[in-house]
């Protein structure tokens, strides 16, 4: 996995003027130029192989492994379940359009840690002040990712994996076109992936995709029993929490994204 190695490579005085090497490792901490990343697509090529032992066993494992957790699960998911009914008024699940498999959108299933008067189709990180919008349980869901908890389901119907890359709102145009643009959307999104524990939310939408790719091109099941031993670690710790990160709002992502948007205007 050299791709995914937290090397520092290539910074330049002028970053605008930083191209892409092929061969270099990928710095995911640092926000590249736009150069840099066209470049980077324009090299990226798909692993060829169809990989359908990989992709056999992994299905399976995502049955036993959800079915298993959901079984074992179920009484503090009762508990959750009870405690958001009685914390706020309504759902107890709440549902949102996600980009997944194939470029299509499915229906990805968590439990209600926001009130009702949330922003309904905007991701946690992008809003101003999220914590405003959280309830009490919700708070408490969130700090050890419990209210992802639903999505074990969606891996079970088939509609998500244990590992892949994360699904993202419709809204999050940027990041779902570069991830098309790189064959990300081959595979199906999962709970947690690489891009999980290399920072989440705290990732720059270009470097979540670009890990997300590599992730699907360099994909096997020793990675993905990796990556959830990894991501055990990361959700414990809290590493890259996307209130966190927000409450913050000086990050270099929030920097690169904040300038974006004005050259947008």
């Amino acid at each position: 996995m050299q791709q995914l190695t937290e090397e520092v490579i290539g910074k330049t005085e002028n970053p605008t003027e930083e191209q892409y090497v092929e061969g270099v490792p990928f710095d995911y901490k640092k926000v590249h130029s736009d150069l840099f990343y066209e470049q980077y697509i324009e090299h990226f090529t798909a692993n060829p192989k169809k990989r359908l032992c990989y992709r056999f066993i992994k299905r399976i494992f995502d049955i036993v492994f959800s079915f298993l957790a959901l079984v074992a699960l179920s009484p503090v998911m009762l508990v959750v379940a009870i405690a958001i009914r009685l914390d706020s008024k309504g759902p107890v699940i709440f549902r949102q359009k996600r980009m997944g498999k194939g470029g299509k959108p499915f229906n990805c299933y968590k439990f209600r840690s926001m009130k009702t008067d949330a922003p309904h189709d905007c991701a946690t990180s992008r809003l101003e002040n999220p914590k405003q919008y959280q309830t009490r349980v919700g708070r408490f869901l969130r700090r050890f990712s419990l209210d992802e908890l639903p999505q074990l389901w969606c891996v079970l119907i088939g509609t998500m994996s244990i590992i892949g890359y994360r699904p993202l709102c419709l809204t999050e145009e940027k990041c779902n076109r570069m991830r098309e643009r790189l064959g990300v959307f081959s595979m199906r999104p999962g709970i947690s992936g690489v891009a999980q524990v290399c920072g989440r939310d705290a990732l720059y939408y270009k470097n979540k995709a670009v890990l997300d790719a590599e992730y699907v091109k360099q994909a096997s099941f020793p990675m993905d029993l990796k990556l959830i031993f990894k991501t055990i670690a990361v959700v414990l710790k809290r590493e890259g929490n996307s209130d966190d990160t927000a409450a913050k709002g000086t990050s270099v992502k929030a920097q690169a994204e904040a300038a974006e948007e004005s050259v947008g205007r």
